[in-house]
């Protein structure tokens, strides 16, 4: 097929004509393809980005709100150090003498007649069943560990986990206030 090139091409209505081999004017179709997307096309992409887009949002809100997270294991290990200094400077049970000295035996008495608060307290023991929202002994100090709490438990147990007559396994247990909870342990010795 061989296109009119020359002066005589005939044009009819902005219609270009074309001529074939057997010399008849085919017309040039005016159908073209069109340009752009079909309704499938567009809900077909419109569903793909939605789900993609729901599991994009789903995975950043998630990461966003765990993002606090170290913060509150950051302040719990705090909290915990305090509380496990100040069971460690006591006495390892109320027999034992005040500059030290063996025991012989592991008793977990709880905390005796008029040892109502932790201020009170003479020994590790009398801490045992101790559960409180996280305070300081000081009063007068602030605290910045509203919503934490605190949970413990003394027993005569070796580090192994198996019962002892001359060591006492202290377990303290932080709550955060995204309700996280963190296991801390100690070990007190009858020496």
């Amino acid at each position: 097929m061989k296109e009119v090139a020359h002066s005589s091409a005939l044009h009819l209505n902005s219609k270009m004509y074309r001529s074939d081999n057997n010399g008849l004017n085919i017309q040039r179709s005016s159908m073209h393809r069109a340009k752009g997307f079909s309704l499938i096309e567009l809900v077909i992409t419109i569903v793909v980005l939605g789900i993609a887009l729901s599991a994009l949002s789903t995975s950043l809100f998630t990461g966003v709100g765990r993002s606090a997270d170290p913060m509150w294991q950051s302040k719990a290990t705090q909290l915990s150090q305090a509380y496990l200094d100040e069971m460690l400077s006591m006495r390892y049970q109320e027999n034992s003498p005040l500059g030290g000295g063996a025991v012989g035996n592991c008793s977990i008495a709880g905390a005796e007649t008029g040892e109502s608060s932790r201020s009170l307290f003479d020994d590790v023991d009398d801490y045992n069943g101790l559960t409180e929202t996280a305070t300081f002994l000081d009063g007068t100090t602030t605290s910045s560990y509203s919503g934490y709490s605190i949970s413990i438990v003394v027993s005569c147990d070796d580090h192994l986990g198996a019962s002892s007559t001359n060591t006492k396994l202290i377990t303290l247990t932080v709550t955060t206030p995204t309700n996280q909870s963190l296991v801390f342990a100690a070990m007190r010795a009858d020496l």
